[in-house]
């Protein structure tokens, strides 16, 4: 018999945002480190001096008020906001995600229509954006789009169109 323990998990969803400087990051996981907790992911960005960070982890949910209360701690010696939201989940939904499409879209001049158009066709075929993710910015910015839930010669061929309307190349693997 399967129980709610065996389908569910205790997470807490940690969001970090505020002006990047060094130490931050370090700092987060200083103040992680003493709970029994394991890492599910991880995503950390910064743009124009600005710092996202996101943090999925596994706990006891005994844990989650001290957790909560460094974290607030933390957020005020950082100078940084930090939200932070706890729930069971499935267990299903913690699995690493195989099958991945990486999408990329490169343009000199990169336009919010074509990413509109892109992000529409990945709807359109069931799929969903795992991630974006700048890789270049100059002669061409380019992006990556990870893609869960894709089939790969269909997204190729639905993104063609997308590519030429809007003077971009986007590479599909």
């Amino acid at each position: 018999m399967r129980t709610s323990a065996d389908a569910e998990q205790y997470t807490g969803l940690i969001l970090l945002s505020g002006v990047d400087k060094p130490g931050i990051t370090a700092s987060l996981f200083e103040v992680l480190s003493p709970f029994s907790i394991t890492i599910v992911d991880i995503e950390q960005v910064v743009i124009k001096d600005r710092l996202i960070l996101t943090v999925l982890i596994t706990l006891n949910p005994a844990h989650e008020d001290a957790i909560a209360a460094d974290l607030e701690t933390a957020a005020a010696s950082l100078d940084v906001d930090i939200a932070s939201l706890f729930s069971y989940a499935d267990k299903s939904m913690l699995n690493i995600k195989t099958n991945l499409v990486r999408i990329s879209l490169s343009s000199v001049k990169l336009l919010p229509k074509a990413i509109e158009e892109l992000a529409e066709v990945i709807h359109q075929n069931g799929a969903n954006i795992e991630s974006v993710t700048r890789l270049a910015s100059n002669p061409l910015t380019t992006i990556e789009f990870v893609i869960s839930g894709a089939k790969k010669d269909a997204l190729s061929h639905a993104l063609t169109p997308i590519a030429s309307s809007n003077g971009a190349e986007i590479t599909v693997q």
